[in-house]
């Protein structure tokens, strides 16, 4: 293999390298605010859960003092039935008697409803708080990670900078500044691996002359399709 392609594998794999580190730097405050996001929504949804049982508290208390009110109105009814003195009078009571005693009733299995989905909001409200717990420690821990991961990165990538730019030297001025075009109209990959009589950037079929000349010469050889600088790993 010309000895300048294989200079440019290498130096295209380094920038290959280069760019991952730098997409994967780029991405790192999007990631930790979206972690922000969830840690958020989550504890948001815990305090609403806390706050819909403190509400069914709330309202079960408010049901609990109208029953004892309608108790104390119920007792002096029957104190009062004690002292009427005609049918029409003692009818009326009763009826009085009867219909807080229905409206009792009803408020206490009220009473018993908020009292059940309190119950039930309660278990749940500790087994989230369990999970919220382990899931908010976790995130936080990816948080830090994160953040702590970015001088790493850029160490590593002014590194593999310092290494490209040694690198390009070694290879002919003409020949770097050909694989240049290329890449930038490429997407950044100037060369192409020719595996299998085929390109594996485009994946069109090498001409079998081409794809011998290159295991037997040094000549430079481009692929028809896509234009990329071909190159042969196993022959690296």
């Amino acid at each position: 293999m010309n000895a300048d392609v294989r200079n440019l594998v290498a130096l295209q794999d380094v920038e290959q390298r280069i760019a991952g580190l730098q997409k994967q730097i780029s991405e790192i405050p999007a990631k930790i605010q979206n972690l922000h996001d969830e840690l958020r929504h989550l504890k948001q949804t815990h305090e609403q859960r806390v706050a819909h049982s403190l509400e069914i508290a709330k309202k079960r208390r408010a049901f609990e003092g109208e029953v004892d009110m309608l108790r104390s109105k119920l007792s002096k009814l029957k104190d009062q039935l004690m002292t009427v003195k005609t049918n029409k009078e003692y009818t009326a009571m009763l009826h009085e008697i009867q219909g807080a005693e229905t409206q009792i009733r009803g408020e206490e299995d009220k009473i018993l409803e908020f009292m059940e989905e309190g119950e039930q909001l309660d278990k749940e409200l500790k087994s989230v708080k369990k999970d919220l717990d382990r899931r908010c420690l976790e995130i936080q821990g990816s948080i830090q990670a994160l953040e702590q991961s970015v001088p790493d990165l850029e160490s590593e990538a002014v590194r593999l900078q310092q290494q490209k730019q040694a690198m390009e030297g070694v290879v002919e001025a003409e020949l770097l500044a050909r694989y240049r075009r290329i890449a930038d109209a490429r997407k950044g990959m100037g060369l192409a691996e020719a595996k299998d009589e085929l390109c594996t950037a485009c994946h069109v079929r090498i001409r079998p002359q081409v794809y011998a000349d290159l295991r037997q010469t040094d000549n430079v050889h481009v692929c028809d399709s896509c234009s990329r600088i071909l190159y042969l790993r196993d022959t690296l």
